[in-house]
């Protein structure tokens, strides 16, 4: 891994200076959904994979992304494909049917595969948009519509046209970090929203992802890392402001915000101004805060590496689940070294392939004799409680090594 020079400037998109600062050079990384067949022999496509800080913002961002329509357009993500994540899709849609019983213009943003929107109240009027046109295939009894576009400032009239009008909520679960275009996808809110309207925004949180070391957020298909201060800086830009915030276990850490148009009546309630104060303390306001990113990750990685990697590379090795996050880890940190490594993961589409990076082969859980092994790397480390328990089922016991939040081993 490499640690740029300070003197290395980039410009963000909230302003016209070259004004961020690369704080990390992660190498050459292959795109997290990029899963080839063991017969395809070709060199695998990798890009750039640096993180920068802006002064302006403070929004960590990386420098670059591969070409958008190459990642979303045939997209392998399915939200319904893990249990732990449609759960919590369902339970964002209860707080909306809750609060709302009927009547409501509803808008998704990278609404997949639809799992969300099948759990609203259908007694309103629910649109979703994706540019992913793979993932959902329309079922007559769905009681919404799905345009198969970018959600952004240049396809807003299209947005408007099928929708009929102003939307009363948007809804954006882990899509905003997800673009470099994301200042055009917070404008595109603000166009799009009714007078009192809001949007419920739902992003990894840095200060408990990034900023701890836990560097496997970072991916090119995750261009932003947000602060609530960042966050705020960016939404302003566009006319947007934050009038509620809490903190939700998701994603290693997520913040879950409601945002207004600023010329809503709607106030930031006390707890914004709290955060955003603890924040403060921190440091998260100061460039300085940042300075030391680069040797905390320096440390995670080795600490990685000859925790597990250097530790059983020749071992009979499980991978437990191969999420975006696992394939940074695997390869920043090397995981083509473990000779004799197997992955499971529950994504169909996955199985039979290898994960991104390296030669590890995905397999179906229930084709895996757990007998064989006694070392395993959780990479989906988010579901820990639900892999755990699934591993004791299928009888496995050995170590299993957690690489995030706190690198260690647990004995089952």
């Amino acid at each position: 891994m490499a640690f740029l020079k300070m003197t290395d400037k980039q410009k963000c998109n909230c302003g016209s200076n070259e004004n961020t600062t690369v704080l990390y050079n992660f190498g050459m990384i292959p795109q997290v959904n990029n899963y080839r067949h063991i017969d395809d022999k070709g060199d695998i496509k990798k890009y750039p994979l640096i993180l920068a800080i802006c002064s302006d913002c403070k929004l960590l961002q990386l420098t670059e992304m591969p070409d958008r329509e190459n990642i979303y357009r045939n997209y392998d993500h399915y939200s319904a494909a893990s249990i732990n994540n449609a759960e919590h899709l369902h339970s964002v849609a209860q707080i909306i049917n809750k609060r709302h019983n009927s009547g409501k213009v509803i808008l998704e943003v990278g609404c997949n595969d639809g799992t969300l929107l099948k759990s609203l109240n259908s007694k309103h009027k629910i649109y979703g948009i994706d540019p992913a046109s793979n993932v959902y295939s329309r079922n007559v009894n769905d009681k919404f519509t799905v345009l198969h576009e970018f959600f952004d400032i240049e396809n807003m009239e299209r947005i408007k046209s099928m929708v009929e009008g102003p939307v009363d909520i948007i809804i954006g679960i882990n899509v905003f970090a997800h673009n470099d275009s994301y200042m055009g996808m917070f404008a595109a809110v603000e166009g799009l929203l009714a007078a009192n309207g809001y949007a419920h925004v739902e992003v990894a949180y840095a200060a408990d992802t990034v900023l701890s070391a836990n560097f496997d957020t970072i991916y090119h298909e995750h261009f932003c890392n947000y602060t609530l201060t960042s966050l705020k800086n960016t939404v302003e830009h566009v006319g947007l402001k934050i009038c509620d915030v809490e903190k939700i276990n998701t994603q290693g850490g997520s913040l879950r915000v409601k945002l207004y148009k600023k010329s809503s009546k709607e106030e930031p309630s006390n707890n914004v101004n709290a955060f955003l104060e603890k924040e403060n303390v921190l440091g998260i306001s100061d460039s300085d805060f940042y300075m030391e990113l680069a040797s905390k990750i320096d440390k995670k990685v080795e600490m990685i590496k000859s925790m597990f990697v250097e530790k059983y590379h020749d071992n009979d090795v499980l991978i437990l689940g191969s999420p975006a996050r696992g394939v940074i880890t695997s390869n920043v940190c090397a995981f083509e070294k473990l000779n004799k490594a197997i992955a499971f993961d529950d994504t169909n589409d996955k199985q039979g392939l290898m994960i991104p990076g390296t030669t590890i082969m995905i397999h179906h859980p229930d084709s895996i004799d757990y007998k064989k092994y006694k070392v395993a790397c959780l990479l989906a480390w988010t579901y820990k409680d639900n892999m755990i328990n699934r591993l004791k089922d299928y009888g496995f016991k050995g170590k299993v090594f957690i690489p995030f939040p706190k690198a260690e081993y647990i004995i089952i």
